[in-house]
């Protein structure tokens, strides 16, 4: 059952040493299998999909849905997954980069996880992140919302793991969104989450500041209030 055993020689190395077991234990039953990797076999979308919830479930109480697993399908296969479970997804697409300006997708879902269980654990597993969303979904949902209506979702850009939030600005029928850099496990070390909610600003008119985000498809206050830090005695 400790079998398969990878040895690092530094704990930067221990997310692909952990992908590693997870690859090994999905495409094999072989106790003792020395050659596996000198030609990793590929991993179906239906057989990897099932680990990748996995790891989430077992890490926090909530695995992924199947639009979330679907937009991850996505980003590694190219569209194809959605309908296509048996698509092929090698070892070196998972966790190797294409180049050097790219991370590996497994590190990118490592360093998400990690924010998760390090500052938005209560927020993901009450549901109120949404997460893993392609930009034209995330423009899906938002279309035809009330003015103030938001979405926190995953950075795509961040390997360490970060999250932003898109909001709808204008009117129902001539509505246009914003989304803010996204905030790191730095950011939020200093700040949590919902506080970052609570308290952000934009100008309006008048340059009067105000915050733009009000609906979490439900009121922002029902979702976030029992995780705003307390105030101190004379104020925040």
């Amino acid at each position: 059952m400790s079998l398969p055993i990878v040895v690092i020689s530094k704990i930067s190395q221990l997310p692909s040493a952990w992908a590693s077991v997870m690859w090994y234990n999905m495409l094999t039953c072989e106790s003792k299998n020395l050659s596996f990797f000198l030609s990793p076999p590929q991993a179906t979308w239906s057989q990897l999909s099932n680990v990748l919830s996995w790891q989430f479930s077992s890490i926090t109480k909530r695995g992924l849905n199947d639009e979330q697993l679907s937009m991850l399908g996505d980003k590694l296969l190219g569209g194809e997954a959605a309908g296509n479970p048996n698509g092929l997804i090698p070892w070196t697409k998972f966790c190797k980069s294409v180049n050097e300006k790219s991370f590996p997708f497994w590190l990118w879902i490592e360093g998400i996880l990690d924010l998760i269980k390090r500052h938005l654990l209560c927020l993901w597993n009450d549901g109120c992140i949404i997460g893993f969303v392609s930009k034209e979904r995330e423009k899906a949902l938002l279309k035809d919302k009330e003015p103030g209506t938001f979405l926190l979702r995953f950075s795509e850009s961040s390997r360490e793991g970060a999250i932003t939030f898109t909001w709808v600005e204008g009117s129902n029928n001539d509505g246009h969104f914003h989304a803010v850099e996204p905030y790191t496990k730095k950011e939020l070390a200093a700040i949590s989450f919902p506080d970052i909610l609570r308290n952000y600003k934009v100008m309006a008119a008048e340059n009067i500041p105000e915050n733009p985000l009000l609906y979490l498809y439900i009121p922002k206050e029902s979702a976030f209030t029992r995780y705003y830090s307390r105030p101190t005695e004379g104020g925040w």
